[in-house]
């Protein structure tokens, strides 16, 4: 089978399963926010962002470890997964045992401390799971991935609205997702193991390798945490939880559309890594151009999109005493697209092995964003948390493409890019003029338009297309 079709394959049914699990996770979210309301939405974003501290912290760059090392080649890869997948349950178990404690320390009141005591299963599962997808990118089986997700999704719909029949509150839509993610890690195991029969252990020589590869790593992450969820931790401290409800409503939009390069990448990251380190420069520019190019044809309407019907979509998506928060969207979508370029060249940067040299930027960065988001957040609120955080995902895109282009010679043409960007402005000016339509018909009309006016341009190589819908493209 070919890179492309390989590629290809896992994209579709990627974009299939992400599809269905993403109709699920809104549909939760619009039970949920309709159920607590801001308030108590707000709650359950402050408590999810509290833990998700410990989750990125617990990641230690092992996904993407993983996916490198069973990449090499004569790699032993029992050894190395069940070696990552130990040292990651000893790092979240640790991790996951403070952050209760932790919270104490915070003057929340006792309903989101208690949430964040529960929510720390959830979370021990969840990363987990996360490890485990390192071992299906590698594979390019990421089917496997979704089919857990999405059976995780659909648990965690039918125990929401069960919760909200029942007029539970906030601890016990936590509970519901530890269910969630219990079955979602029950499958994602037993899929692994049917491709490693990975299980835990020690061994001290590969530990140090996996600690030696994945240290800048998590070290980047460490400083990611302060840029990207210092903005809710201090929103919560200074600002009602009402409005962290608005924000979070908005930000949970955000994180289904930046599940996209991250999947995509997922599978592209093993290709770029052994292009790279077989030396075949002109290949590796070469799929590096057709990432940079899907990414950016991929985000741009999205941002101009939320700019015209993000009121209408939150409401939709979160009913009407969230409709405030569409402005907020609107702000956070142009973080989201720097987020789709930063994974691009983040990614890369792991796959050509200057992990180490990027520190001081994830550093840089994090100082910068920490100080503006205290500046402004106790000002403007979450409006000053929506466009920090722009800033924050600006600086991360263009210090990692730097480094790409400095390290690779190569900097991806502008030529689709531009292309796209006036596909995706007269795709915005067409459904500015239909404001009495429904939101989800001028959304399908919008995208309609836009994928025509990409074709048309040539921004998209048709012949291409033709090759991998017959199965003869090699990428």
């Amino acid at each position: 089978m070919s890179t492309a079709r390989a590629i290809a394959g896992n994209t579709a049914i990627q974009v299939a399963g992400r599809a269905a699990s993403t109709l699920l996770g809104v549909a939760t979210v619009a039970v949920m926010t309709r159920h607590l309301g801001r308030e108590g939405y707000g709650a359950f974003t402050t408590a999810m962002t509290f833990l998700q501290f410990f989750g990125i912290l617990a990641d230690f760059g092992l996904t993407l470890t993983i996916s490198k090392l069973l990449s090499e080649p004569n790699a032993d890869r029992k050894a190395v997964a069940s070696n990552v997948f130990t040292l990651r349950l000893a790092l979240a178990v640790a991790l996951f045992a403070c952050a209760p404690l932790l919270a104490l320390a915070f003057p929340y009141p006792s309903a989101i401390r208690v949430a964040i005591a529960i929510g720390t299963l959830s979370f021990l599962q969840m990363t987990l799971s996360n490890v485990l997808s390192g071992i299906f990118m590698q594979q390019l089986a990421m089917r496997l991935v979704v089919a857990a997700e999405v059976a995780g999704r659909v648990v965690l719909f039918g125990l929401s609205l069960a919760a909200a029949q029942a007029g539970a509150g906030v601890t016990t839509f936590m509970w519901a997702l530890v269910a969630a993610n219990a079955v979602q890690f029950a499958l994602s195991w037993v899929f692994a193991r049917r491709l490693i029969p990975l299980g835990l252990a020690y061994d001290r020589a590969v530990w140090s390798r996996i600690i030696r590869e994945s240290w800048p790593i998590a070290v980047s992450i460490a400083f990611n945490l302060v840029y990207l969820k210092s903005d809710v931790i201090l929103l919560s401290l200074f600002r009602p939880q009402s409005e962290v409800g608005l924000y979070g409503a908005a930000y949970k939009v955000l994180d289904v559309v930046t599940v996209i390069p991250t999947a995509f990448m997922g599978l592209v990251m093993p290709i770029l890594a052994g292009v790279w380190l077989a030396g075949a420069k002109d290949d590796f520019s070469r799929k590096l151009s057709r990432a940079f190019d899907f990414l950016t044809i991929v985000a741009l309407p999205l941002v101009a999109g939320a700019a015209v019907v993000g009121r209408d979509l939150m409401a939709l998506v979160a009913g009407r005493d969230f409709a405030e928060s569409g402005g907020l969207l609107a702000v956070l979508v142009i973080a989201g697209a720097m987020v789709f370029w930063s994974t691009l060249f983040g990614t890369t940067v792991v796959a050509v092995g200057l992990q180490r040299r990027m520190v001081w930027a994830y550093g840089i960065d994090a100082v910068l964003s920490f100080a503006l988001y205290f500046l402004t957040i106790p000002r403007w609120g979450a409006y000053g948390a929506a466009w920090s955080t722009v800033f924050s995902e600006t600086f991360m895109a263009v210090a990692t493409a730097w480094a790409i282009v400095a390290k690779t010679g190569h900097a991806p043409p502008l030529k689709n890019a531009a292309k796209a960007v006036l596909a995706a402005l007269a795709m915005a000016a067409l459904v500015w003029l239909l404001p009495g339509w429904p939101v989800l018909v001028r959304i399908v009309l919008g995208a309609a338009v836009y994928a025509a006016l990409i074709l048309l341009s040539g921004a998209v190589d048709r012949d291409l297309l033709r090759r991998l819908w017959r199965h003869e493209a090699a990428v």
